[in-house]
């Protein structure tokens, strides 16, 4: 009864990662694309620009080479820089919890296997 409760339990958790990867990547998916919208049509870049600009704000490299030069699209710029920060790491989280609890069951056999030879 205990295995079967403890499978149960893992089932669980297995389904509340899965459901957080998700919902991390609906995130990080909708800033993305937000913002290339944005930029697309206050800046008036062509979309290969807008979505090369967004990356490189997300992924905070900010190569300097493309620059908003509207007021607008320096206002969108300030809260992506933000938000993509914020959105980047919880997913970055999300994606280590996520292998972290696939690799789990392996650690437990590890320590089942050392306790074993102990004993």
């Amino acid at each position: 009864m205990a295995k079967l409760q403890e499978n149960y339990l893992d089932e669980i958790r297995r389904e509340r990662v899965k459901k957080k990867m998700l919902y991390a990547l609906l995130l990080l998916a909708c800033v993305y694309v937000l913002a290339i919208i944005a930029y697309h049509f206050i800046e008036h870049w062509d979309w290969i620009d807008t979505i090369y600009f967004t990356t490189s704000t997300i992924t905070t490299v900010g190569y300097g080479d493309m620059v908003p030069r509207t007021y607008f699209g320096r206002m969108i710029t300030i809260p992506l820089m933000l938000a993509g920060i914020g959105v980047g790491f919880y997913f970055i989280y999300v994606l280590q919890d996520y292998g972290a609890h696939h690799l789990e069951p392996v650690a437990r056999h590890m320590e089942n296997l050392k306790n074993g030879r102990k004993k």
